[in-house]
């Protein structure tokens, strides 16, 4: 059994049809074809059910229950092959939605810099469904998001929570406890926060046209200029923005759901990643249980533990 057979075996379980896979590994669909039989051949059974016509694949219980083997098989192989390019650090990659990055989590990323100088942080920004994808093939070594999707390999756990709140110039002379009725939706600068959000937001207007539609909390900033503008944000938006402008915040009679972030950790982990995820597990929740703003969230299984993966939308 070797390495580029587990490869090929991942891939197509990843990709579902054979040339997708042998497009991913660059290799041709013969050779990824001849890598499967061996495979099967090796472990006696077979993997994969193959239907004459059909192009996709479908794994038997056999190859079920070597997917996870495969994918710490093949974590195993990787970090025993880097060890000649060890320099003494732990990489840990995160990826994160842009206000985590930008806003939320930077004085973690300092701590952590400062504490655990023997960890080397990848930080990178995308959004939610790039960040599950990333780490469901492990590109990434944990994920920051606030719109959970239910993935097998996935463990999805709530981690903190902040309040949402109405954000404007304070020339507009919006005020607290005011009702959603007397804000114009045409007036907002809309930015779906997440499930839960845009179901509440839905209940309170139902006219759909906006100032202008963005997909970053750090972009909202640019669009509070217009005569009475608005926009709902959480708590650490507010503290970024204020920073920056004249910005006042008030709370809604009809108060929108919290903003919950979501950790997301692979069922999986790369074996030479679980010391820095500890620590950065710790330094979290350090950090989040002495800001004001969040609200620690208790559900996040102990490290080291999984936690089944509660289906959400998005």
């Amino acid at each position: 059994m070797t390495i580029e057979e587990i490869d090929a075996f991942l891939a197509v379980v990843e990709c579902k049809t054979l040339s997708l896979a042998a497009d991913k590994l660059f290799i041709s669909q013969s050779t990824i074809s001849q890598r499967l039989k061996r495979l099967e051949n090796e472990l006696g059974t077979k993997l994969f059910l193959r239907q004459q016509g059909q192009r996709s694949t479908a794994l038997t219980s056999a190859g079920t229950n070597l997917v996870p083997m495969a994918q710490q098989w093949s974590s195993l192989w990787r970090d025993m092959y880097s060890l000649n390019t060890f320099t003494g650090k732990t990489d840990l990659s995160i990826g994160s939605v842009d206000l985590v990055n930008s806003i939320s989590f930077v004085p973690l990323y300092k701590k952590m810099l400062m504490n655990h100088p023997e960890i080397q942080l990848d930080i990178n920004t995308h959004h939610s469904s790039e960040i599950h994808s990333l780490l469901e093939n492990r590109v990434i070594d944990i994920g920051f998001v606030f719109s959970p999707v239910k993935y097998p390999d996935i463990i999805s756990t709530p981690l903190f929570s902040e309040k949402m709140y109405l954000i404007s110039r304070r020339s507009n002379g919006y005020y607290d406890n005011i009702s959603t009725s007397e804000l114009d939706s045409q007036k907002e600068a809309y930015l779906k926060w997440n499930a839960d959000y845009e179901l509440w937001h839905h209940s309170n207007w139902s006219q759909t046209r906006h100032l202008i539609n963005v997909n970053t909390g750090t972009n909202i900033i640019h669009y509070l200029d217009e005569p009475g503008s608005w926009t709902i944000g959480p708590s650490s938006l507010i503290r970024f923005m204020r920073r920056q402008k004249e910005i006042a915040f008030y709370q809604l009679k009809e108060a929108p759901p919290p903003l919950v972030c979501y950790q997301l950790t692979h069922r999986y982990p790369k074996p030479s990643r679980l010391d820095g995820l500890k620590a950065f597990r710790r330094e979290a929740e350090l950090y989040i249980k002495s800001n004001k703003t969040m609200t620690w969230l208790d559900a996040a299984p102990p490290d080291g533990e999984n936690s089944s993966s509660k289906p959400a939308s998005e």
